[in-house]
């Protein structure tokens, strides 16, 4: 038997005087309220009430119980109105950490979005390409782009691939490769985090192939490889939501069209040592209306 019910049908009957009174207020029936009465008895070996057929009054350590029970139920009621404002209304900061190239093409609107449909939940953006752990830098989401995938505590919002670009000026001077072998043969601005030992993994046509290369230059920062590859630098190899405006301005053309990196998943993390926050959940499911769900299966 619940005990909250039962200090609420304590205390109603102290205050209306009887087990009667007390059912009628409590819209049970009177064999109820004494039930009630008699678990919290049986459960503390302790006796409540006096009753005799003339009047019903409280011992003295019913008087005692009496006291703590109104704060213990003020106290929980207080609790729960504030768990229902904060769900209603909800209010505080919620913490992201994000990317800051794939924030600048795709994020802000969302997020701007969210911001007005929530206006008393305050944004704390952190803006990183690095891949550091949510625990350790206590954020309530953290927005990332990788290889892989933590079922655990991921979702994923997006899928992408890295392809090869390069200026239709660079193009027109130097030629467009044909091949991986012909590929060698020009400046390669490469993304620093996909570059191991002058590696990269690359599919064609879903088989795997690897490109070895000394770039020109590396970088972690894909707005940099693409203002250097728009001022005729050198082919370079970034993720496809990078290049989206550049092509469609005309600043960039794809080449080598049949490879591609092997998958890039834009996925949402939260913390695996503590539950999710509703500001967290909401600010998910806001990414999820916005995003096509990879299908796993």
């Amino acid at each position: 038997m619940d005990k909250i019910d039962c200090i609420k049908a304590f205390i109603c009957v102290v205050e209306n005087g009887n087990f009667s009174k007390a059912s009628t207020t409590l819209g049970i029936t009177r064999d109820q309220v004494a039930k009630k009465i008699c678990h919290l008895e049986t459960s503390y070996k302790t006796p409540l009430f006096v009753r005799n057929t003339r009047e019903m009054y409280l011992t003295p350590a019913g008087e005692k119980f009496y006291q703590h029970c109104k704060m213990i139920l003020s106290e929980f009621e207080w609790a729960t109105n504030e768990l229902i404002s904060e769900q209603k209304y909800l209010e505080g900061e919620l913490r992201i950490n994000a990317p800051h190239s794939f924030s600048q093409t795709f994020l802000t609107n969302i997020i701007s979005d969210f911001m007005a449909k929530y206006p008393s939940i305050m944004i704390n953006l952190n803006l990183s390409d690095k891949f550091s752990s949510i625990d350790e830098k206590n954020f309530d989401v953290l927005l990332t782009i990788d290889h892989n995938i933590d079922k655990n505590n991921s979702k994923v919002l997006s899928e992408h691939y890295c392809r090869f670009y390069a200026a239709p000026e660079y193009f027109e001077q130097y030629g467009i490769p044909q091949d991986l072998n012909e590929l060698n043969m020009h400046s390669l601005l490469v993304y620093s985090q996909m570059n191991s030992n002058n590696k990269i993994n690359l599919l064609k046509k879903n088989t795997p192939e690897y490109l070895y290369c000394s770039p020109k230059l590396t970088s972690n920062n894909g707005d940099v490889l693409l203002e250097l590859c728009k001022n005729n630098q050198g082919i370079i190899l970034i993720p496809d939501f990078l290049a989206i405006k550049e092509i469609e301005l005309g600043n960039i053309i794809l080449c080598l069209e049949s490879y591609s990196s092997l998958p890039l998943y834009f996925l949402a993390k939260t913390p695996k040592k503590r539950s999710m926050g509703k500001k967290a959940e909401l600010f998910l499911t806001f990414l999820e209306e916005h995003y096509s769900i990879f299908d796993e299966a």
